[in-house]
């Protein structure tokens, strides 16, 4: 009997004669199946056996005797169709003359493969709902059922997403057998899904049912990155499905199932369905629309978006320990939402209810996922990671994720916060910080958020509503709450960070250092506070004399220190570090920090140290610039013994300042820093001692900050004078000419820097004209302190607080304060290769001038050098060099005069000329 014959008597038989011959025909049709390369004739064959003989077979023996043999079939029938449409959409266009029969015949021959297609789909449905009756159906009853399934249904998804591009002209005309298939696969796809939902796999499966389940898996997460952009509603459903058999079979499945892959797909629909739903936010702000195609595309995505994030975040909670390669991911997802939302910079314009929208549906998920990830070695290493090359956006995301891994850590063993916060690396391992070193180091990466600020949801309180707070409390709120809780074998760590940071070059890591410390020293006890003054005071002593940055970070904590200390440590501090003995450790601890009954004693400990050294130098016959620092130091120790006072001044204080303004000039400023700082200090301690110098003393002060100013000193100068003229405002003088001519100075004063052309200068310069004018009882000068009509207007628009505005000023935006960082960082890191390229150059002279024998002996310079802080006219050194001069030349002529009369002859000489001389000496040594 011919094939096709078989195939006609079989259509004719009834189930009885099914049953009967079902061992002799099945066998036959199942060859068939395979034994023909017609995919039509084929498909004919699987029809047979699944219409006439798949109800006769018992649900447990059908894998044996069908579906191991006709399934494999099956799957080469529907390939074959695949490959034969592929060939002939692959042809050449036939030319004109026989386009349109060849044409009509090629869309036929596709039209006919995508039947068979259709037809296999309908007999593997036929085949499923025969294998839904059993009770309890079991994987290996429907092992070749299930794959061959899977195998269809990703096949067939695959051609038709792809189809709109590999028909190219025939799509048109084939674009309804197209739909019709796919709406066929998904039918097939859902009855799969619940046959594979009853399937029963208990604890005691055997290895070929977990292959099983997991290839089921697997082919389900294919079908999934198939549908992606395909239909929205199938991609759901895909995945609801495979995370419930995630989920149910995770015990049997986590020691096989490579998660890595499934978890990847994950974050990436997340990701992507999280920028689009951003994009349509954005967009309805941006055209101030809310069309209601729009708003659907909308909610349908965020809700998408929040399907996805639950399944992600029910797969890292069932299979955390087993997730592999995928942790990178699912970081990487985490800061991309971060940074996609406010208070990013780098998210869009969004507006207020979209943006809480997201975050309650996407962003609080965030934290519950990290929770689970807190004891993941390689989670660890991304977050603390020193190798850390994030992009720019991502810094303050990565930040925030630190945050909330502090704030979790303390719920958490006491394994994982050692990993956490006292880590131990293994030759093998990639080097990593403790979690706060590595927010430090992010922290200094968020410049542009710490400065803007960028504003965050501050710590709720008790009876007070919550308000938005700064990155930078942000984060010291939550650093001070994770040194709260530390416990006491991770006290040193917490200590060495902080001190690096203390010590560190940027400022706003310092300032965040310094802010932790105080707490830590308010938190702990007294003696833990004293041992920490202690330490800072020592490392001062080591770091005296440098003008480094680190060297006031250290002055600043521990002058933030001291108040906190307890009375009888303060006692003990100030007699082990006297004023008089340790001056440089008193330039930033004003005496008000201590507790009243000591201020008085370390005054009058600073003044008769700092007095008698200013007065020695006044006494110095060769003042040079080597003898300026302990000048300047002693200045210092005045400063800021009456900056934070009323305390009366001594009488030798005034007088020694009154003295120091005949002799200091600033007219070497720019030429010598030591210079420069001194005529600072000097201006500065001045406006403290103002309103207690008699009316000569101002008078000259003023006069001779008004000669500084024509010689162009420095910016720090005149910002010292700014800080003087500031405080001019309580002086009065009763009426004399006196009292004009201080008038007039302050008029010339306050109109020269008004018109600065520093805008530091000039903002600094309007802040003291407004203190002035609010306290001199001078009110007539104001008006000739602003003689220029934009200076008026600017002290005008100051004065009334009316902000100032320019379109010479940049906005101050991201942007410009991100470029403001660019240059910066470009500025440091050319200053960096200065520095390293003149130590290069002191090396390689040192090894060059270093031979074996020592070098002749070189004549020594002279460092007397006077000092340039003396002006000509005024200066002590050179008038006593002058006398010195003068008198040395007239003793050297007198004792000529005296050997000319003792000569012989002398009696004849004129001595009449000399008696004018005579009268003009005696009118200098008794004037004043």
């Amino acid at each position: 009997m011919s094939q096709n014959g078989l195939l006609h008597d079989v259509e004719g038989w009834g189930p009885d004669t099914c049953a009967e011959k079902l061992q002799a025909i099945l066998p036959k049709l199942i060859a068939g199946l395979g034994g023909n390369k017609d995919t039509k004739n084929q498909s004919a064959y699987f029809s047979a056996v699944c219409k006439k003989f798949l109800a006769h077979v018992d649900i447990s023996d059908v894998e044996v005797v069908i579906y191991a043999d006709a399934m494999p079939k099956v799957c080469e029938v529907f390939d074959s169709c695949l490959g034969a449409i592929s060939e002939l959409l692959t042809q050449q266009s036939p030319p004109k003359s026989s386009q349109s029969s060849q044409g009509s015949q090629r869309k036929e021959a596709i039209i006919g493969h995508l039947q068979v297609i259709d037809e296999l789909i309908g007999n593997l449905e036929q085949c499923i709902l025969h294998a839904a009756k059993a009770e309890q159906p079991r994987v290996l009853d429907s092992h070749s059922l299930v794959a061959t399934s899977l195998h269809v249904i990703k096949g067939t998804f695959s051609h038709c997403k792809d189809s709109h591009e590999s028909y190219g002209k025939v799509f048109p005309l084939v674009s309804e057998s197209l739909s019709c298939l796919f709406k066929k696969a998904y039918s097939l796809q859902k009855l799969l899904m619940s046959l594979i939902d009853r399937l029963q796999l208990p604890s005691d499966s055997s290895e070929e049912d977990v292959t099983d389940m997991m290839s089921v898996c697997q082919g389900f997460h294919t079908i999934g990155c198939t549908v992606s952009q395909v239909d929205a509603s199938l991609l759901v459903t895909t995945w609801k499905f495979l995370a419930k058999q995630l989920t149910k079979h995770r015990e049997l499945l986590k020691n096989h199932l490579d998660m890595a892959p499934l978890v990847k797909t994950l974050c990436s629909e997340v990701g992507n369905n999280c920028k689009y739903c951003v994009e349509l936010a954005a967009k309805d702000t941006t055209d101030g629309k809310n069309g209601c195609g729009e708003q659907k595309s909308y909610t349908r995505t965020l809700k998408i978006c929040r399907f996805f994030m639950q399944c992600l975040m029910c797969l890292v909670k069932d299979y955390n320990g087993y997730l592999g390669s995928c942790i990178k991911e699912i970081f990487q997802v985490i800061l991309e939402m971060q940074s996609l939302l406010p208070p990013s910079l780098s998210a869009p314009l969004l507006t207020t209810p979209a943006a809480e929208e997201m975050k309650a549906t996407l962003q609080v998920g965030i934290e519950p996922m990290i929770q689970q990830l807190l004891d993941n070695r390689d989670f660890i290493q991304i977050v603390t990671g020193q190798n850390k090359d994030l992009p720019r956006q991502h810094n303050f995301p990565m930040c925030l994720v630190q945050v909330m891994v502090m704030d979790l850590l303390p719920k958490c063993p006491d394994e994982v916060k050692d990993q956490w916060v006292s880590p131990k690396t293994y030759p093998e391992d990639e080097p990593r910080d403790s979690i706060l070193m590595a927010l430090f180091n992010t922290l200094r990466k968020c410049y542009t958020e710490l400065t803007l600020p960028v504003n965050l949801p501050g710590v709720m309180c008790n009876g007070r509503p919550q308000r938005d707070v700064s990155l930078y409390e942000h984060t010291c709120t939550h650093l001070c709450g994770f040194a709260a809780s530390l416990p006491a074998r991770h006290f040193p760590q917490l200590e060495t960070c902080l001190l690096q940071n203390v010590l560190s070059t940027n400022l706003l890591c310092a300032l965040a250092a310094t802010d932790v410390w105080c707490f830590v020293a308010r938190y702990g006890t007294a003696e833990l506070c004293e041992q920490h003054v202690h330490l800072l005071t020592q490392l001062l002593f080591q770091l005296s004399g440098s003008c480094s940055c680190q060297y006031l970070q250290v002055h600043l904590l521990l002058r933030r220190l001291v108040p906190l200390m307890a009375e009888a440590h303060q006692e003990k501090f100030v007699q082990t570090y006297p004023p008089a003995k340790h001056p440089s450790l008193w330039l930033h601890l004003p005496p008000v920090v201590f507790v009243p009954k000591l201020r008085a004693r370390i005054c009058a400990e600073s003044i008769s140290y700092a007095t008698p050294v200013c007065q020695k130098w006044l006494g110095l016959q060769t003042k040079t610039l080597g003898t300026l620092p302990e000048l300047h130091l002693a200045l210092c120790v005045l400063c800021n013994v009456y900056s934070k006072s009323e305390r009366q001044s001594s009488a030798p204080v005034l007088h020694t300042v009154s003295r120091l303004w005949d002799v200091i000039s600033a007219a070497g400023a720019a030429q010598y820093r030591v210079v420069e700082v001194m005529a600072v200090k000097l201006v500065e301690l001045t406006g403290y001692l103002v309103g207690q110098l008699v009316p000569q003393d101002i008078i000259k002060v003023l006069s001779r900050v008004s000669q500084w100013l024509k010689t162009s000193p420095p910016q720090s100068v005149k910002l010292s004078i700014t800080q003087l003229l500031g405080r001019a405002g309580k002086v009065t003088l009763p009426p004399s000419p006196q009292q004009a001519q201080l008038q007039d100075l302050l008029a010339h004063l306050f109109s020269t820097l008004l018109q600065d052309s520093s805008w530091v200068v000039h903002h600094h310069a309007l802040e003291a004209f407004s203190t002035f004018a609010e306290e001199t009882p001078y009110e007539g000068i104001l008006p000739k302190c602003l003689q220029n009509e934009n200076v008026m207007s600017r002290a005008t628009n100051f004065i009334k607080g009316v902000p100032f505005s320019s379109g010479d000023i940049p906005p101050w935006n991201a942007e410009t304060v991100t470029e403001q960082h660019r240059k910066i960082e470009v500025f440091q890191e050319k200053r960096l290769s200065d520095m390293s390229s003149k130590l290069e150059e002191i090396q390689s002279a040192a090894s060059v001038e270093s031979p074996e024998q020592p070098s002749a002996k070189r004549v020594k310079q002279d460092t007397s050098t006077p000092s340039p802080t003396l002006t000509k006219e005024d200066s002590v050194h050179s008038k006593e060099e002058d006398f010195k001069r003068i008198t040395n030349s007239l003793e050297q002529t007198i004792c000529k005069l005296e050997e000319l009369f003792a000569s012989e002859g002398s009696s004849d000489l004129n001595k009449e000329g000399l008696k004018p001389l005579h009268q003009r000496l005696g009118v200098l040594l008794e004037g004043p």
